[in-house]
């Protein structure tokens, strides 16, 4: 009877860095930067994608073999890393060029749905709704620094657990592409 011994990772700590680094980044850039934040609007891709490509840059370039529970516990990693700096990076926004990060995204879709929506009278009262949202959304708020404490908690762990998720179909792709081989 032959027993299967488990995977061991060959990912070193500078592997394990450059892959937090590179998710936190692109999650950086895609909940920071104009109209690229238009990507976290479905579905939070724009972190799922981070982790995906962070695991499979960093696989490709360590030639790394991962197993599925350590490709997510990094990418979780980035996600993390990534949410923390998201959110530092949205606070000095904020605080000191009024500018909350992704409203132009979420006013191009209002647009977007508002348009959809003429022609409906049906629709009205969920159109002013969306307008009454909007303004809320691009009010200029200030946040305390408890504030800033408890949104970092809250966009690392939830940007953690989609990127992990991003992480897993990486390998599960390269995994597949390497059978087909």
């Amino acid at each position: 009877m032959a027993v299967d011994k488990p995977e061991q990772s060959v990912l070193s700590s500078e592997g394990r860095m450059y892959a937090v680094l590179t998710g936190a980044v692109i999650i950086l850039l895609t909940t920071t930067v104009p109209y690229l934040t238009i990507l976290n609007i479905f579905l939070f891709s724009g972190i799922f994608l981070a982790g995906t490509v962070a695991l499979n840059r960093t696989i490709l370039r360590f030639q790394a073999r991962l197993s599925y529970s350590e490709a997510y516990f990094v990418a979780c990693l980035a996600g993390l890393a990534g949410g923390v700096l998201s959110e530092i990076a949205a606070y000095i926004c904020m605080q000191y060029f009024n500018y909350r990060p992704g409203t132009e995204s979420f006013s191009l879709v209002i647009d977007w749905m508002i348009g959809m929506a003429k022609g409906k009278p049906e629709l009205q009262e969920q159109v002013q709704q969306l307008l009454e949202a909007e303004k809320l959304a691009i009010a200029p708020v200030k946040l305390s620094f408890t504030d800033l404490l408890i949104n970092m908690g809250v966009s690392g762990v939830m940007y953690g657990l989609i990127a992990g998720i991003g992480g897993v179909f990486a390998v599960f792709r390269l995994k597949r592409k390497a059978a087909k081989e």
